[in-house]
């Protein structure tokens, strides 16, 4: 039998319980669904939805992690002594498996438009083409061709597994404590150049001046889906990450500051993406190709774009990796402990499957674009039913097991660790959030979306 790591320090686990919420979810996805649904009215819902959903349901996350001191599969059996409710562990590691397969494929592009970038090859435009015909092309050779992609996922998935090799100690958390600063670093660096153009204050009325005529029943369930997605909710990542924190740490505390730095790299992403794409005529609802078609237009057009851009991109790197990190930790952490082998092997075998995985998400953007999945590509299919359905399902099925199946008792056990820390007032008001709220809307919201 394997001895559990645990993180060493306070900082760790939020570096690494940080990178796992930051990441793509925030800076690929927050600001084209931002875009696509109004800017300020979405960030609105979004706030309400963080606060009052995605704050109790991420401590809750973590004390049935350390509560269980096990892995996403079984720590839902263990604490409640009731075996079957395994199956959302099952579920959440499904989820976040298909999750690391996407996640990897879009860090290998990511990692080809930053070589293409520095390079300048990626804005090296033939005379009267238009640009945005330019970029579109770019991304839909990049995908024909797929071997960029391929070459780029490998690295990822390989510099991932390498850091998840060396265990939670002196892998997860040491390289967490150094990629989490850089993050936040190249994140000012940037946000300092956007505050310089000319449609920087259109944006900051963009994300912050809501107009509540646009607010929609589908704006609304996007906010919170996208609340759920940034905070890594719903996937087994906070309880895998709870069972390796000591009970001496208040659990709640380190929530807050969770939610607190994803929540304000979200809003950096909008406040670095929709000053250049206002000062340079992009548009704010250009959807997923947000990333890789419409801001190289705008860092084309810009003085000092080129560098720009490669600077942007190796910043969305660093945050796949980040995220990733943690994705690979859970399915490591259930090897470990459901078949009884050493890190290095579970390792490995995570590492190999996520490549086979990715792989197939390439091919299907590239050659095997022809083969649909309910009318959409591979990716598009996972995307939608890991988004729509089986995150806020888990994230659901996890607050009626802990409100009632564990109870309120042992849970405020547990988050006050075992009397150390004081109950805070706001306990039994989110308690009967995670109750009686939460799991009907999370219900409502995913029988709209199919």
């Amino acid at each position: 039998m394997n001895e559990r790591d645990n993180f060493s320090s306070k900082l760790g686990i939020i570096a690494a319980a940080a990178g796992s919420a930051i990441g793509l979810g925030n800076i690929w996805k927050f600001p084209y669904m931002a875009g696509q649904n109004g800017g300020g009215a979405f960030i609105f819902v979004y706030l309400i939805a963080v606060v009052l959903m995605g704050y109790p349901l991420l401590y809750t996350e973590f004390a049935l992690g350390r509560r269980g001191c096990s892995n996403a599969i079984d720590a839902f059996g263990k604490i409640t002594g009731k075996k079957f409710l395994n199956i959302v562990g099952y579920l959440a590691v499904g989820t976040v498996f298909l999750l690391a397969t996407f996640y990897a494929m879009i860090a290998g592009w990511v990692i080809y438009y930053f070589i293409i970038s520095i390079t300048g090859e990626l804005y090296t435009i033939t005379p009267n083409v238009e640009l945005a015909t330019h970029f579109e092309t770019v991304f839909k050779t990049m995908n024909q061709n797929a071997v960029w992609p391929i070459i780029g996922m490998v690295i990822a998935v390989l510099a991932t597994g390498f850091i998840n090799f060396s265990g939670i100690k002196d892998g997860v958390e040491k390289y967490s404590k150094v990629l989490m600063p850089l993050l936040f670093v190249i994140f000012i660096v940037l946000i300092g150049y956007s505050m310089a153009l000319d449609g920087f204050t259109v944006a900051v009325n963009f994300l912050f001046k809501p107009d509540f005529s646009a607010l929609t029943p589908g704006t609304i369930i996007s906010a919170i889906g996208q609340a759920f997605f940034s905070l890594s909710l719903g996937m087994g990542l906070l309880v895998t990450y709870g069972s390796y924190v000591p009970k001496t740490e208040n659990l709640r505390a380190i929530s807050r500051q969770v939610v607190i730095a994803d929540t304000l790299i979200a809003i950096f992403s909008g406040l670095l993406i929709f000053p250049a794409v206002f000062t340079y005529g992009g548009s704010p609802a250009a959807g997923p190709s947000l990333l890789f078609e419409a801001l190289p237009q705008v860092f084309a057009q810009m003085p000092g774009g080129r560098w720009f851009g490669a600077l942007f991109f190796l910043l969305v790197i660093v945050a796949s990796i980040t995220s990733m990190i943690s994705i690979f930790e859970i399915i490591i952490t259930c090897l470990l402990e459901k078949l009884h082998i050493s890190r290095h092997k579970a390792t490995v075998i995570v590492v190999i499957a996520i490549l086979v995985g990715s792989l197939i998400n390439i091919l299907g953007e590239g050659p095997w674009s022809h083969v649909t999945l309910n009318g959409s590509t591979i990716f598009g299919f996972l995307d939608a039913i890991t988004n729509n359905i089986t995150i806020p399902l888990t994230g659901a099925l996890t607050a009626v097991i802990a409100t009632w199946f564990w109870k309120y008792k042992n849970m405020e056990h547990e988050l006050t660790s075992e009397g150390l820390y004081k109950s805070n007032v706001e306990g039994p008001i989110f308690f009967t959030l995670l109750k009686w709220v939460i799991p009907p809307i999370i219900l409502a919201l995913i029988i709209t979306s199919l």
